[in-house]
């Protein structure tokens, strides 16, 4: 009987808590949250009823957040 192969640990290991990636970024969980109910945030993966971020994801997301003057940022 076939099965499916399981989730690399690699990968599930590399994922990333609200909680470390709020204490990382200087905000809050509850600012992560909102970020996400509205789609201001990075990518996320929803496990279980939990909550992961890939660190290439919050990569990308920090690298879009780069202006060069005030003038540039649009806030929603």
């Amino acid at each position: 009987m076939p099965t499916s192969a399981p989730f690399s640990s690699s990968v599930l290991d590399n994922l990333i808590s609200p909680a470390t990636l709020a204490a990382r970024l200087g905000t809050t969980e509850r600012s992560l949250s909102e970020w996400r109910i509205k789609g201001r945030g990075p990518k996320f993966i929803r496990v279980g009823r939990g909550v992961r971020y890939r660190p290439e994801a919050v990569d990308a997301w920090l690298l879009a957040q780069e202006y060069a003057s005030t003038s540039e940022e649009v806030f929603a």
